[in-house]
């Protein structure tokens, strides 16, 4: 783009410099992120019904805790739940609590292991999944998604985890080997579920009204499949799963992190190695649905795993060690800003008008209308027509980047008035409104006159991710072409 005054080649853009600060945002303390980790592996003795013990259970809770800590919760907002504390009234109490302390825009983390169950329902016509709590009181997945839903109406994020089976196919030989299935209590109407409707836990949270985009749903396994339990380990989907948090887990697609995608593929990787093998068994798949490109533990990087002195920590089993996941062609520029946006807070709206979407090279300047339903600061990028990618707003000339609800800024504003400059092509840009103010120095990126363009690898994308997307925001993208 264009101007009177000096004139910067940044990509498809050649700016005019005019004189102006701007003060620097600065990162605001967090204490965002909250957890709810609830373990059954006793179960109260019933006569009538029979809940054999599960010996992992114990190992998954300390894993359950690592994997929160990655996700930066910290140990005073981790509620948890182990035997006769995870009760019917236990539970309730518990989700009740965790509602009172997260506030909007926080992320949560919610996590069960234990037996799972199903019966049928004649009413609904259908298999109903359970969990069972400690006193046998079960929780249908209908019931247990309802309970979750004042949670994830606040909640910017919603990650749930659940480490349980409801298929009857192993109700005859319950163990195999060292492992045990992770079922109970399954009749035989329901033990074949190919054969009959089935309501998922991601079905019932989708009829509660908890949005696919904001919520995050992994199971250990198909509703038709049985996951284990490995007393010396734990459930053979958690031990994957935090074998995958803490450094397993590879950034496929080259966006600068990993997505929850990502680290279920991971996962299904070490279940599949794990069971490689054993007779008559097929590996059960962890499965994923909701926002799959959700980043659930920041954008710093994995960091490989450490010995712990915890003997109560299963150590990663060497018949565990997943192979590398096939590489993948690194997603465009664009389409890494669009992935960006899909990981925003629903409710947040925001919309960018582009006052033209087709910009001649040499005269037409930029301009952009942007709104937002909530208060916040506003950060624009640029994925250029020329492949890289920059930090337009706020920059060394305009640091003025707070919005209101409602408010309409239109930007660029006078002092860095934007003229298409080429090559021509398409620029995308994406317009994020964040819930407090970040700093841009995060970027670590290269001045480019007053603005920050960023490195042009994966480390200058994971910098990008954090500084956009690692507290509760809204997003919009928008294209501009430029043309001769």
């Amino acid at each position: 783009m264009r101007h009177r005054g000096t004139r910067i080649a940044l990509g498809s853009l050649v700016l005019a410099l005019a004189a102006a600060t701007s003060p620097a945002a600065a990162d605001a303390p967090r204490s965002d992120r909250h957890a709810l980790i609830i373990g059954v592996g006793h179960y109260a003795a019933d006569p009538a019904r029979t809940v054999p013990a599960l010996g992992g259970v114990a190992h998954d809770m300390v894993s359950a805790r690592a994997m929160a800590e990655r996700m930066g919760v910290p140990a005073s907002q981790t509620l948890v739940l182990q035997d006769e504390a995870a009760t019917r009234q236990g539970v309730l109490q518990a989700l009740q609590t965790l509602r009172t302390q997260v506030k909007p825009g926080d992320r949560v983390f919610v996590y069960w292991s234990g037996h799972g169950s199903r019966y049928f329902d004649a009413q609904a016509g259908a298999c109903v999944e359970t969990l069972i709590p400690h006193d046998l009181q079960d929780f249908t997945h209908t019931e247990f998604a309802r309970l979750l839903k004042p949670v994830g109406d606040v909640a910017g994020k919603l990650f749930v985890v659940y480490d349980a089976c409801h298929s009857g196919g192993a109700t005859a030989q319950r163990s195999i080997g060292p492992w045990r299935a992770k079922n109970a209590g399954v009749p035989a109407q329901c033990s074949l579920p190919s054969n009959l409707r089935s309501r998922s836990l991601v079905s019932a949270a989708v009829e509660a009204g908890l949005g696919a985009a904001d919520v995050v749903h992994i199971a250990s396994a198909r509703p038709d499949e049985v996951s284990f339990d490995h007393a010396d380990r734990g459930g053979l989907a958690t031990v994957a799963l935090r074998q995958c948090f803490e450094g397993d887990a590879q950034d496929t697609d080259g966006s600068g992190a990993v997505s929850a995608d990502e680290l279920v593929a991971c996962a299904q990787r070490h279940v599949e190695q794990a069971l490689a093998g054993q007779p008559g068994l097929l590996p059960h798949h962890v499965t994923i649905a909701g926002n799959r490109a959700f980043v659930p533990a920041g954008f710093r990087g994995s960091a490989p795993r450490t010995p712990s002195a915890n003997p109560t920590e299963p150590a990663a089993p060497a018949d565990t060690a997943a192979p590398p996941p096939p590489a993948a062609e690194p997603m465009s520029t664009p389409a890494f800003l669009a992935e960006i946006a899909t990981q925003a807070d629903s409710r947040r709206q925001v919309r960018v008008q582009a006052e033209r979407g087709q910009l001649k090279i040499g005269s037409d300047a930029l301009s952009l209308a942007v709104t937002s339903s909530h208060d916040g600061w506003v950060y624009i990028a640029m994925a250029g027509s020329d492949g890289s990618t920059t930090l337009l707003f706020p920059n060394a000339l305009d640091g003025q980047h707070r919005i209101a609800a409602g408010q309409t800024l239109v930007l660029p504003r006078p002092a860095w008035r934007l003229v298409a400059g080429g090559p021509p092509g398409t620029n995308r840009l994406l317009v994020a409104v964040t819930d407090r103010p970040r700093a841009p120095a995060l970027l670590a990126g290269t001045p480019a006159g007053p603005f920050t363009q960023a490195p042009d690898d994966g480390d200058g994308r994971r910098r990008l991710q954090r500084l956009l997307a690692d507290t509760a925001f809204g997003a919009a993208t928008v294209d501009v072409d430029e043309v001769r």
